[in-house]
């Protein structure tokens, strides 16, 4: 506040008035310091002077010298992913700043990322190997807080086997390093370089030898180092293979020597291989025998050839040649320097063969020997005759099937035993083998429940030679019993059971392939069909023998009871005696299977006209041979033994 104080003296016209006062109060006036903003590189400390701001607001000459600044970000481990950090203003210096109300604006500090450099190192392999980065192969420049690189992605062409020494040197490139604090860098990566090396290829002559005298052998050489599966065919010029010795030279030891070769991806040695000029021929052969025993398939093994020469590196081939002792060259055969069989050799036809050898070295020279090759014995295989297969239908019946052709092979003072077995044991209810010398029965029953089925039934003979040195002491024959079910028959009529005197019924049979009736009384028309009409006059039993398509048959039968109820009897109330085949006689039916009647026929007069005992449908309308008037007669049926009288009229009609 400031006091104003006001005087006034008096002059010639006014008196002077009395000191007056007055309080004036002065605000301050309002000041904005703002913090500049700044950036630095991460890594970097930042040390504020206390200018590094602007001030507004400043009058009468007022100034601010200075302000206290500080940052979190300011420090040298400030991160990037930190920005921006705020640049604090406050305690501020200078003239008249009483003034004023002073507020501060913060500024922003910016890091930014720090150069890193990653590096990857220089390497160099050998062609035909594969580099393999372990991700460490490099140098890096600029890291600082301790940040680390703890791997690089390193790749090359140049990484793989079938890289070539023309194509380098190959880029090593580095990428997508990792590590601690790495955001805070701008990475820049430089390639490394990778040469690949031309790898060694040895050449090496290879050895030689041959007998003196003959022409020298294909030099050739052999080839240690290729890579990529490579052959000599890389090669852009082939190596030459040459020899001091000739045709002439005496025996010893001569230069195999390679040169010439030449590769882009190889640095070719050369080792120099040896022709050896030798001499030799067979002086010995020898035959290490082994036991051959009888029946043994061809190709098997009867002893092992061998030969000795001057030459100790001589090497010899066998054949079987004619002369002297040749006897059984055809049963056997030379495989390499084995003797082998021709074919399965019987110790019972011959026990001792005699073959002639012959040696022979690489160079054509030969000595020939005769030996004896012993055939040992050993048991041979039983005999049994083949076993055709059985079909049957049907039957609980003992069944036998005849075995022949038994024996212990050629060995005729052995014994034999029989036995059988099946895959179907639910099929029998016994299965029984025996025999006697070279013949033998099976027998066998079927179960009662079994109905039908197969079964493969192996028969075996065993001798008691046994089995030593691969000897057969069993043989097994097999075959096939079928079982074919029954027919399953059955009977019906479409009369039922019961029929009266004179019906007639269609029996059916079912269950059957053919069919086949018996004969018996009241059978009507053809029995080998599935139906068979029948006209019984007394009670009768139908038996069918049905067959089905396995050609098994089965019985059965039918019984039908006939009533002498008369209920069939019926007479024809019309008599037309035209002879045009229609009603010209007088008929009643049924009445064929009652022979005890007697029938009456009166006029209207009640005169008697026809009368007749048995009665067989044969009156024809006369009387006493003359044909009656037309009209109505009536007529009277009687079956005698007080049993039942038919009673009714005919009508005579003459259409002449």
């Amino acid at each position: 506040m400031v006091t104003i104080y006001a005087n006034q003296s008096g002059n010639t016209l006014f008196d002077a008035a009395a000191q007056a006062q007055q309080v004036l109060t002065i605000s301050k006036l309002p000041l904005t310091i703002t913090a500049n903003s700044s950036s630095k590189t991460y890594g970097n400390a930042v040390t504020f002077a206390g200018t590094e701001f602007t001030a507004a607001g400043l009058v009468n000459g007022n100034t601010v010298t200075g302000v206290s600044l500080n940052s979190t970000g300011a420090a040298a481990t400030a991160t990037v992913a930190g920005s921006a950090y705020p640049i604090v203003a406050s305690g501020a210096t200078g003239t008249g700043l009483a003034n004023y109300n002073i507020s501060y604006n913060n500024g922003a500090l910016t890091v930014n990322p720090k150069v890193l450099t990653i590096t990857a190192d220089n390497h160099s392999k050998t062609y035909g190997d594969v580099l393999i980065f372990a991700g460490t192969e490099f140098t890096s420049t600029g890291l600082i807080n301790g940040n680390t690189v703890t791997g690089v992605t390193l790749t090359s062409t140049g990484a793989a086997a079938t890289a070539s020494v023309a194509g380098g040197a190959y880029p090593i490139v580095a990428s997508a390093a990792t590590g601690t604090g790495l955001n805070n860098y701008t990475i820049s990566y430089t390639n490394g370089a990778l040469t690949v090396g031309r790898r060694a290829l040895t050449i090496t002559a290879d050895n030689k030898e041959k007998f003196a005298g003959t022409a020298n052998p294909v030099l050739t050489v052999s080839y240690a180092g290729f890579a990529n599966g490579e052959s000599n065919t890389v090669l852009t010029t082939q190596p030459t293979v040459s020899t001091t010795a000739i045709t002439t030279s005496p025996t010893g030891d001569y230069p195999i020597t390679a040169s010439g070769a030449a590769a882009a991806n190889y640095t070719i040695n050369y080792v120099t291989g040896t022709l050896k000029v030798k001499a030799g021929a067979p002086t010995n052969i020898s035959l290490a025998g082994i036991t051959l025993y009888e029946n043994s398939a061809g190709g098997t093994n009867a002893g092992t050839l061998s030969s000795t020469s001057d030459d100790p590196s001589a090497t010899f081939t066998y054949t079987l040649v004619a002369g002297t002792g040749d006897t059984d060259n055809a049963q056997f055969a030379i495989s390499g320097n084995k003797i082998n069989t021709a074919a399965a050799l019987n110790f019972e036809n011959k026990a001792s063969y005699s073959v002639r050898v012959k040696s022979t070295t690489q160079y054509g020279l030969s000595l020939e020997r005769v030996f004896t090759i012993a055939l040992s014995d050993v048991n041979e295989i039983p005999t049994l005759a083949a076993i055709n297969n059985q079909t049957i239908c049907f039957t609980t019946a003992a069944q036998t099937v005849a075995l022949t052709g038994i024996s212990a092979g050629p060995e005729t003072a052995q014994t034999t035993t029989l036995t059988v077995t099946s895959n179907n044991t639910n099929l029998f209810e016994a299965l029984t083998v025996s025999g006697s010398g070279a013949t033998g029965a099976l027998s066998y029953r079927i179960k009662a429940n079994a109905v039908a089925g197969t079964a493969t039934v192996t028969v075996t003979v065993k001798d008691n030679g046994g089995t030593a040195n691969g000897g057969v002491d069993t043989y097994s024959r097999t075959f096939v019993i079928t079982i074919n079910a029954l027919p399953v028959v059955s009977i019906s009529s479409d009369k039922g059971t019961t029929l009266s005197k004179g019906e007639t019924a269609v029996l059916t049979a079912t269950g059957g392939s053919t069919y086949a009736w018996a004969n018996n009384s009241g059978i009507v028309g053809a029995t080998g069909n599935a139906a068979l009409t029948v006209r019984p006059n007394q009670t009768t039993t139908y038996t069918v023998t049905a067959k089905n398509a396995s050609g098994c048959e089965q019985t059965q039968s039918f019984t039908i009871t006939v009533l002498e109820d008369y209920a069939k009897i019926k007479g024809s109330n019309l008599l037309t005696p035209n002879n045009d085949g229609y009603n010209d006689k007088w008929v009643i039916d049924n009445i064929d299977f009652y022979p005890n009647n007697e029938v009456k026929v009166f006029d209207k007069a009640g005169r008697l006209v026809f009368g007749k005992k048995a009665y067989d449908n044969t009156w024809d309308g006369t009387y006493n041979g003359v044909p009656l008037a037309e009209g109505t007669y009536y007529y009277i049926v009687d079956f005698g033994n007080r049993t039942r009288v038919f009673k009714g009229y005919i009508t005579i009609v003459r259409n002449d």
